[in-house]
Formats: C-alpha cells, sequence, structure tokens
C-alpha cells in the first residue's frame, strides 16, 4: 500500500511538471515577446538652460535628434504601443563636454514596467557647443518690382530700425545686414505690409536664422507709391540790365523739362517749376551768360526728382544784346489828345510828323511800322501835374506817351509835343 502510494505521488508530482510546461509552452505560443521598431522618434532636450547659462549655445549633429526605437514586450502588450507612447529625452545638464555627447533616455507612457526592452538605434545625442554672440544691427528695407506705368517707388517707413540678434557666433558674426522686403509690381498706390527679418552675409548670401533669435522678428512698413509729372521751367529775373542792354530772347536751360514725383493732388497742382527772380540777377549785366541752378532747391514741398541719378544741376542761358537805336516819323494823325472839354477848348498839335527815338534789338526794330505807333496827349494828367484846374489859350509842351511794341523803347524817358490852346466862348 504504502510503495503505491509513493508510485502516485511521483507521478502527481511529474503530471503538475507537465502541466506546467504545457502552459509556458501554450502561453508563449498564443502571446509570443516580439520586437516592434518605430523610426523618427523625435529627442526631447531638456535642461538645455545647462548650456545657455554659461553664455554658449549648442547645435544638434548628424541628425542624432530624431532616431528609431525597437520596443520588445509580449504581443498582447506591443499591439497596446504606438511611436506616441514612446518617449526620448536628452538631459543637457548631463551632457559629456570632451565628447559633446549625451545619454538619450528611453521610456513609454505606459505598460512600462511589462516591457522586456526599449532601445535605441543610437543612444546618445551628439551636440557642438560653441560661444554665444548678441549684436544690434539697423534693419534695411528692399522694395521689389514696379508700379504700374506713370508711378514710381517713394519712401519706405518702417515701424522698427534696429533688432538685436543673438545666436551661435559663427552664425552672428558673419551678418552684414537685416534686410525686410516688400513687392510693389502693379501697384498704383501706397501699400502697407508685414515682412520677416532675413540676414545676409557680406556677400549677400542669405544665412539660415533657424538658430537665431531676435527681440523682434518681423517688421511693418510702408512703401508710397507716387505719380509722376514732367514739367518745363519758368523763369525769372531781378535787377537792371546795363543801359541800353536787352535780353535777346527767351532765358532757356539744358535740359528742357524734369519728371517729378509727388502725391497726385500735389502734381495736379504745378504746371511748372518756377525759378525765382532771386537766381538770376541782370544788374549792370552787358553780354549773355550763364549760371547752374539746383532745381532741387525750387521744388514743391512733398515733390521729389525721378531719376536718382540727375543731381538736379541744369545750367541756364540768359541772352543779352547790345540795343539799337533809329528814329521812326509818326503822323500827328495817330496822336491823340484827350481830358479836355472840346466844346469851351481847341487843342492843336505844332509842327509836322513827330520824330521819336527809339531803341531795341535789331529783329525787334526791324518790325516797327510808323503807323502802327500811337500816341496821347492827356490834358488831364497834364493839368494834374501841374495843379491846375484848366489851360489857359498859349502854347504848351504837354508829354505824350507811345504804345510801343514788346521790347521796344523810347529813347528818351520824356518826350514831349507842343500844343496850341484856343478857347472857343
Amino acid at each position: 500500500m504504502k510503495n503505491k502510494l509513493t508510485n502516485n505521488l511521483g507521478m502527481r508530482v511529474l503530471a503538475v511538471v507537465i502541466a506546467i510546461l504545457i502552459w509556458i509552452i501554450v502561453v508563449n505560443v498564443s502571446d509570443p515577446i516580439i520586437d516592434s521598431t518605430y523610426s523618427g522618434i523625435p529627442v526631447e532636450i531638456v535642461n538645455a538652460d545647462a548650456i545657455s547659462k554659461q553664455n554658449k549655445t549648442y547645435e544638434v549633429l548628424n541628425d542624432t535628434d530624431s532616431i528609431a526605437v525597437t520596443i520588445s514586450a509580449k504581443r498582447s502588450i506591443n499591439d497596446l504601443l504606438g511611436r506616441d507612447n514612446i518617449r526620448a529625452t536628452a538631459d543637457l545638464s548631463n551632457l559629456d563636454m570632451e565628447k559633446g555627447t549625451v545619454r538619450i533616455k528611453l521610456e513609454t507612457n505606459k505598460y512600462n514596467d511589462k516591457i522586456e526592452s526599449i532601445k535605441g538605434k543610437t543612444d546618445t545625442l551628439e551636440v557642438a557647443i560653441e560661444n554665444l554672440q548678441k549684436k544690434q544691427f539697423a534693419i534695411t528695407s528692399q522694395v521689389n518690382g514696379e508700379p504700374v506705368d506713370g508711378y514710381v517707388i517713394g519712401d519706405t517707413v518702417l515701424d522698427q530700425n534696429v533688432v538685436t540678434v543673438q545666436g551661435p557666433e559663427s552664425i552672428v558674426s558673419k551678418i552684414d545686414k537685416a534686410v525686410v522686403e516688400a513687392s510693389v509690381a502693379g501697384m498704383a498706390a501706397s501699400i502697407s505690409t508685414t515682412s520677416t527679418i532675413r540676414y545676409y552675409d557680406a556677400k549677400g548670401n542669405a544665412l539660415d536664422a533657424s538658430r537665431l533669435s531676435g527681440n523682434i522678428s518681423s517688421v511693418n512698413l510702408k512703401v508710397d507709391i507716387l505719380s509722376t509729372k514732367s514739367l518745363g521751367f519758368r523763369f525769372y529775373t531781378s535787377g537792371n540790365l546795363a543801359s541800353d542792354y536787352s535780353l535777346a530772347g527767351d532765358i532757356t536751360s539744358d535740359i528742357d523739362e524734369i519728371t517729378v514725383a509727388g502725391k497726385s493732388n500735389v502734381l495736379s497742382g504745378i504746371s511748372a517749376i518756377t525759378i525765382p527772380a532771386a537766381a538770376i540777377d541782370l544788374e549792370g549785366k552787358k553780354d549773355t551768360f550763364t549760371i547752374t541752378l539746383d532745381v532741387t532747391k525750387y521744388l514743391p514741398d512733398n515733390v521729389s526728382l525721378v531719376d536718382k541719378d540727375f543731381d538736379g544741376k541744369i545750367t541756364v542761358t540768359v541772352p543779352i544784346e547790345k540795343m539799337e537805336t533809329k528814329d521812326v516819323a509818326i503822323p500827328k494823325s495817330n496822336i491823340s489828345v484827350t481830358g479836355y472839354d472840346s466844346e469851351k477848348q481847341s487843342i492843336t498839335l505844332m509842327g509836322g510828323d513827330y520824330v521819336l527815338g527809339i531803341k531795341g534789338l535789331s529783329s525787334d526794330l526791324s518790325d516797327v511800322k510808323k503807323d502802327s505807333i500811337k500816341g496821347v496827349v492827356s490834358i488831364e494828367d497834364y493839368l494834374e501835374n501841374k495843379g491846375l484846374t484848366r489851360l489857359k489859350a498859349g502854347t504848351y509842351e504837354i508829354p505824350v506817351q507811345f504804345e510801343l511794341p514788346s521790347g521796344v523803347f523810347a529813347t528818351k524817358e520824356n518826350n514831349t509835343i507842343e500844343c496850341r490852346v484856343r478857347d472857343l466862348e
């Protein structure tokens, strides 16, 4: 009986062992440990201020901030995990400054204790460390494109003129200028826009700004679009030429007209650029002369030159000639007497044709015809100048005024004619 029980106990133990082995086999066959690999897992960098506090900055090398991660776990667990459950971190406070590496820590946000293993294809983050530099730059504007015909680009106004940039010394030291851009292609009115600040080296090459930080990243700018208009000149003079000299034609300049820019409502009221009398002094001049004038001094407010290569200088020519003289016999019938009571008095002009000395340029004198010159004897003016109320009968030398063509003058300032006065009562 005892042997029988002993034999049964052994069989029972063997059965239990076999059952356990079968259970293990069944479990492993139905829920095996499998590997799942996920690529492009981002490495979260923590405690980056451990670098910046040393006035330094870092750059990740060899794309080691994106890694492939393999999770080993039972199928039942693995099926419940995905790339979003994986967290990869690199603590820069543990950076090996000599090697430029820091170990990447891997974990999942669930079932972490049921995972057999989690491994990365790369287990360290590689970084380059360099000094941090801060620098200020003036912001310049660059306007691209052309407005429609008849319009030009005017002033550009920025709401910020300076940017403070911080970043790796290797990049900041290369910055030559900070630029904001705007396009006015096809525009016919002023524009306002916001533009991102871009950085360029001394050769005009754009620099990678991804590792730069500034106190501002963009600027608001306004670009004026102005109307244009072509204008000639209107010249005025001051002073008197030397005696017996006259302008021999129009004052001219080597440039007939200039194109200016301004607001439409301003340009609409301008027909010419006025050169004031103070700019051209004729006092005592006897010969043709030239002067150089800067027309920018005479542009109206808010009007500017379109041609930026033109310095505004024009050469003005003032033609001067000596006047010639000649005598003209004017028929008495061309001289009228006014300003008296013809019912009480008669006034007779004495002598024959009135000989008038005239002067002017030869071209002007040649066109003068004696019959075209008219004269007036004003009795009223004569009485007023003499303080009289009426003329007594007798003979008087009374001033006579002649209407002469433009550019022709009497050689004498005061011309008189003998008049005989008779009373009719």
